[in-house]
């Protein structure tokens, strides 16, 4: 429904293993040397999450943009919609509001029909 105007974007959630200084409590239980990361170990584990993120959508054959920032669970959108378990699904209209988030098979296309006055 692309034509149509339907468009999906995806939000990784990929864990780059990122160690911040709210980590380090839970980490130092079970390695007591764990160390937060420097900006370079940051910037090198988010890059190899998002080339792991990159190869997965290939190949699955996913055309639609990935919103990554390589934060896991604190992503900036997750945290905006309230995700707490994944997947998880939105249908905003074009208007911007949230028309469904729960909807899923033949009643997803249903709704992306109705929607889109198909």
């Amino acid at each position: 429904y692309h034509a149509q105007g339907f468009e999906i974007i995806g939000i990784s959630f990929e864990n780059s293993g990122l160690v911040t200084e709210a980590d380090l409590p839970r980490l130092r239980s079970r390695n007591p040397d764990a160390k937060v990361d420097t900006p370079e170990d940051a910037a090198r584990k988010i890059e190899a999450a998002r080339v792991k993120l990159l190869k997965f959508t290939a190949e699955r054959k996913m055309p639609w943009p990935q919103h990554f920032d390589g934060k896991y669970w604190q992503n900036e959108f997750g945290t905006f919609f309230g995700i707490r378990a994944i997947p998880a699904m939105f249908l905003i209209d074009r208007e911007g509001r949230l028309v469904s988030s729960n909807v899923r098979g033949a009643r997803l296309e249903a709704e992306v029909r109705r929607l889109l006055g198909l």
